[in-house]
């Protein structure tokens, strides 16, 4: 790969990682309102809400790191 293909690589799993970090906070937040629920059975909707965005997230910062992999970053 030449240097514009690696820069653009090293771009592309820099965004992804940002949407991980993203979609952490996300289900952090999640995961805090569950703490406080505010009806009945919200803690396990948001519980449930907050493990499929943590899910999400790993997804994101694998395909980054595939990408950076294949482009030998």
């Amino acid at each position: 790969m030449d240097k514009l293909e690696q820069a653009q690589a090293a771009l592309k799993a820099a965004n992804l990682r940002v949407l991980a970090a993203g979609q952490r906070a996300n289900a952090e937040a999640h995961r805090r309102q569950a703490s406080h629920p505010i009806y009945p059975g919200q803690e396990m909707i948001c519980l449930g809400k907050a493990d499929q965005i943590d899910t999400f997230a790993a997804r994101s910062k694998a395909q980054a790191a595939l990408i950076e992999a294949e482009a030998g970053i």
